[in-house]
Formats: structure tokens, C-alpha cells, sequence
């Protein structure tokens, strides 16, 4: 509604102008309670999904607790098994690999031990580590600290290698006095192959 320009408004157009001006405010209520309600909706929904999601989380959480307790035990067993396979295998005596031409003459000063050829660039570094101080006994804990620092499995991984060195003859493994700690010295001369 408007007025008719320099006339003053009567009491029914006011009347009318308020009506118009009540219906206004009710539509504009009305969409307003909609829109709250939506919002409202959306909010539930939202709260809904977030607990959902923070439940799913906390099995996750604690599934993979279990997972990792389980895979350190497992590692654990596995390294158990590896040190009584170990300790339970008679130790290899020191092989010279001296051969004699024939046993009346007398040895030569220039018989000698031939080295033992080492192939392999960690099988090298771990010999150039227990080399380094041949009257030491090593551990594989050692031997894999200072070949791979604190990597995942270094210690496992060393464990094998010396393994592998100690059949080829170039290590020779000896054990605490309890006997349940093995560690490895140098038995022979060697050369990188």
C-alpha cells in the first residue's frame, strides 16, 4: 500500500498497512521456523554422523593396539625361536683349511690360512665392523647399531647375516656363560670378494 502523495493517512489505510505489515512478519516467522527446523535436522544429523564417526575411531584405536601387541609378541617368539635354533646347534670348531702337502715334512713359513672371499655389501660392512676390533665378541645387537642404526627389524636382519657368515667359516659364534646370549668373533682372515 502507499499513500497518495500530500494526503495524510486515514484509519482504514493504517488498519490495512498493519495487516499487510502482520501477515509480512508471519510469513517471514513462518520461513524462519523452517529454516530453523532444517537447520535443526541437519544439526541431529550432523551430531549423529560425528558419534558414529568417533566410535568407528575408537575401534580403530583399538584394533590396531591389538594388532600391534600381537605382531610384537609374534616378533618377540620369532626371535626366541631363532636364539634356541641357535643355541641348540652344536658350536662349529674353528677350520683352519691348512692342508698339509704331506705329514712328514715340516711346515714352510709361507703356509698360511687363505682368506675366506665375502661377497656382498652389508656381509663386507658387518666383517669390516667386527675387523675393527678382532678380540671382541659381538653381538648381533651391536653388529646391526652401528650397520643400520634403530631401522625396524635391523636386529633380526644382522642376526641372519652373521648366521650366513659364521657357516661360510669367517665368524666364529661363542656364548654367554648362562648360554642364552650369543655373540660372534672373527675366526679367520677375509677379503671382499
Amino acid at each position: 500500500m502507499s499513500l497518495i502523495d500530500g494526503r495524510s493517512p486515514s484509519a482504514d489505510w493504517v488498519a490495512k498497512d498493519m495487516e499487510a505489515m502482520l501477515r509480512e512478519c508471519d510469513a517471514l516467522i513462518l520461513s524462519k521456523d523452517e529454516l530453523t527446523r532444517r537447520l535443526q535436522e541437519s544439526i541431529e544429523t550432523l551430531q549423529r554422523e560425528m558419534a558414529k564417526a568417533s566410535e568407528e575411531r575408537e575401534q580403530a584405536v583399538l584394533q590396531r593396539q591389538k594388532a600391534r601387541e600381537w605382531l610384537d609378541e609374534f616378533q618377540a617368539a620369532v626371535q626366541k625361536g631363532a636364539a634356541l635354533r641357535a643355541s641348540s646347534q652344536p658350536q662349529k670348531p674353528v677350520q683352519l683349511r691348512l692342508v698339509q702337502p704331506a705329514p712328514t715334512p715340516p711346515a714352510t713359513p709361507s703356509a698360511f690360512v687363505a682368506p675366506v672371499r665375502i661377497e656382498g655389501a652389508r656381509s663386507i660392512a658387518a666383517m669390516r665392523i667386527i675387523t675393527s676390533d678382532p678380540r671382541r665378541a659381538w653381538s648381533a645387537s651391536e653388529v646391526a647399531q652401528l650397520l643400520e642404526s634403530d631401522a625396524r627389524g635391523a636386529v633380526r636382519r644382522t642376526r641372519c647375516l652373521l648366521e650366513h657368515l659364521q657357516r661360510l667359516s669367517a665368524l666364529r659364534k661363542v656364548y654367554s656363560p648362562d648360554g642364552k646370549r650369543a655373540y660372534y668373533r672373527l675366526a679367520v682372515s677375509w677379503e671382499a670378494a
